[in-house]
């Protein structure tokens, strides 16, 4: 079984439901966000969750749902990816407590800006579980520096719609903002294992972008 389909192989959702999101991942365009990105946060939520409440119940569940949803839409010219996919969730989502579905739509909802997220309200577990997933999502901007010129082009793919002037601005606002963060990592696991490589390659990034020093 191939990670995507370990991952769905998690989902408590309709078989309907599970083949219209491996669809969705899958389809033309998706050069970053797709089938390979989902399957990244999913392994790495299995190998540094380890001893973790993440990895025990509910929340491994929960977080499978939140990986695989997230970026169930995907259109770079919208605004609202974020929103409609938690939206594609609630529709899909099965006969789980009320809190655990709401916890997966606003956790998903939260990756739309990822610094920006916090606690309102949650449990400290609760909120621990959705710092996690956020940190998933970002651990690709620790990866080596090769894999991580590879990443930005493959985004660069996905928004053929601007520019390469509003391309160079929409990146440099992006990449400025996590320089910035005093923390990119809020889970101690992902901060150890990405932080330092995170920041390498965004101050490369700013450098090359004649911005900051490299």
């Amino acid at each position: 079984m191939d990670v995507l389909e370990a991952l769905l192989a998690e989902l408590p959702i309709l078989p309907a439901a599970r083949e219209d999101l491996r669809r969705r991942l899958a389809a033309p365009g998706r050069h970053y966000h797709g089938v390979d990105h989902v399957g990244l946060m999913w392994r790495r939520h299995l190998e540094f969750g380890v001893g973790m409440s993440v990895r025990l119940p509910p929340w491994h569940q929960l977080i499978a749902c939140a990986i695989a949803f997230h970026d169930a839409v995907h259109d770079p010219r919208r605004l609202d990816n974020e929103a409609a996919s938690a939206a594609l969730w609630l529709a899909a989502a099965p006969a789980l407590p009320p809190e655990d579905v709401a916890w997966v739509a606003g956790t998903i909802r939260a990756t739309a800006d990822h610094l920006a997220a916090c606690p309102n309200g949650l449990s400290a577990e609760a909120w621990a579980a959705r710092a996690w997933l956020l940190d998933l999502d970002l651990t690709p901007l620790g990866e080596v520096p090769r894999v991580f010129a590879a990443n930005t082009r493959r985004l660069r793919r996905e928004c053929r719609h601007l520019s390469d002037a509003e391309w160079r601005l929409r990146n440099i606002g992006f990449l400025t903002r996590k320089a910035a963060a005093r923390e990119i990592y809020r889970s101690a696991p992902l901060r150890k294992a990405f932080d330092a490589r995170a920041r390498a390659n965004i101050r490369e990034a700013l450098a090359q972008a004649g911005l900051g020093h490299g």
